[in-house]
């Protein structure tokens, strides 16, 4: 069966808003050093500066799940989760040895801009807030391997010694995806037959694309065995680098949704792409013995549970794209994945620009406190990690009133902020630093 041809009701759309395209554009965007335009979302303009500002300030790529990823399909989600068991159950003998693991949790400041300037004013903003341990910084793979096995980590280096020399810890999204028009989202050498292209096509928030590639971002073509490992490759020339940094906190993938495609995926080549997934998470914790390993999961429904299953097997945290207090698909459908994680692996959810600013994806604009998208984050999701975007979008503009609640009672002034600090079940010790 090709999951692709499932239809179910979507929650994708609200008719007339203004917001839904403003915070799918915005969501698309950040992670380079160079600033980008925005749509405003406010019903108060903001300026040119301030708009900048906000976009740049996006975290990680985001992709609108399309209506077949958020279909139910049983016989696929069975043979999967059975295909994920079957594999763990073979490679116990390989699974790690116990070691300590670099445990720092607590909140973390999301960025899509991270020159030097910008990354010295955060720290600067967060100096104060102990309970703030550092900053998520997503790098592309592009970026970071400039020809085949040639590694390019001097952004890296540079934003950790910021952080160690500011006494604060760096999370590193390795990032597969582009959502801006003809970004590239592999690196060029792997764009040959032997690769399948190196990638494929998705549209930049869902539009329609009429005879125009510029619409489009590109994914990873993780199906094919050989952009697999050329991954893996990658990561495991990071964890050679960086697993003993003892300000090196953790490093994460981006979310799982694929979105809609230029050219649908078939049935084998979508449990090809998440059965790879699940090795490169694996063969990236084998990399990082001693640091936090996650993988953002989201859609396609199907395919979570067996993923899940490999990363609490593999000791892979979870990770999550969203927090929308009031969405039916993410409370039926994603949030109650992690509780099979809970106290397993390290959870980390992250609170993106448009989670500042409406309760369900695409919804109307109805701005929820940041004490609920904090209380959301530390009760349901019992998170270890949370992950703030320093977003300006909106007015008030949200990243302010993030700090102002950090300065409140409201917050609590332990060590992690009052998130759950207790040493994962699958770890054989955790400890502040190596």
């Amino acid at each position: 069966m090709n999951v692709l041809k499932s239809s179910i009701p979507s929650r994708l759309a609200v008719a007339g808003s203004l917001f839904s395209m403003a915070v799918m554009l915005a969501a698309c965007g950040g992670g380079s050093d160079a600033s980008n335009d925005v749509a405003t979302l406010s019903s108060q303009p903001m300026s040119a500066t301030e708009t900048t500002q906000a976009y740049a300030d996006a975290a990680a790529p985001r992709a609108q799940p399309a209506a077949w990823e958020l279909a139910e399909d049983p016989a696929t989600e069975q043979a999967f989760l059975a295909s994920q068991l079957s594999r763990a159950a073979r490679e116990t003998a390989m699974n790690l040895a116990d070691t300590r693991t670099k445990w720092n949790p607590g909140h973390y400041i999301a960025t899509g801009k991270r020159d030097p300037a910008t990354v010295a004013q955060i720290l600067t903003e967060i100096d104060d807030f102990p309970q703030v341990k550092g900053l998520l910084l997503r790098y592309e793979w592009a970026q970071l391997e400039t020809a085949k096995g040639v590694y390019d980590f001097s952004k890296i280096d540079r934003d950790l010694a910021t952080m160690a020399a500011a006494g604060k810890r760096l999370f590193v999204m390795v990032s597969t995806k582009v959502f801006t028009s003809g970004g590239r989202a592999v690196p060029d050498y792997l764009r040959t037959a032997e690769y399948e292209g190196g990638a494929y096509k998705i549209l930049i928030g869902a539009r329609e694309a009429i005879d125009s590639e510029n619409r489009y971002g590109e994914n990873a073509a993780l199906h094919n065995a050989n952009v697999r490992d050329r991954l893996i490759a990658l990561t495991t020339a990071l964890g050679k680098r960086y697993n003993g940094h003892n300000a090196f906190e953790g490093v994460t993938f981006n979310e799982t949704a694929i979105g809609t495609t230029q050219v649908p995926m078939t049935s084998a080549q979508l449990t090809a792409y998440f059965a790879n997934l699940a090795q490169i998470d694996t063969a990236t914790k084998q990399a990082f013995p001693n640091t936090v390993v996650m993988q953002f999961i989201n859609y396609p429904r199907p395919y979570m549970p067996g993923l899940i299953s490999n990363m609490v097997s593999s000791k892979v945290a979870l990770g999550g794209p969203d927090i929308f207090l009031e969405d039916w698909d993410l409370n039926t459908r994603v949030y109650p994945m992690y509780d099979p994680a809970k106290g397993q692996v390290p959870i980390g959810p992250s609170v993106q620009p448009e989670n500042y600013q409406a309760t369900v994806q695409n919804g109307p604009v109805n701005p929820p406190k940041i004490a609920d998208l904090y209380s959301f984050g530390r009760t349901r999701l019992n998170a270890n990690y949370m992950f703030w975007t320093r977003s300006f979008i909106g007015s008030p503009a949200p990243y302010p009133q993030l700090l102002q609640f950090f300065r409140s009672s409201a917050f609590p002034k332990d060590a992690a902020g009052g998130l759950t600090t207790t040493c994962p079940a699958t770890f054989a010790s955790c400890v502040p630093k190596l």
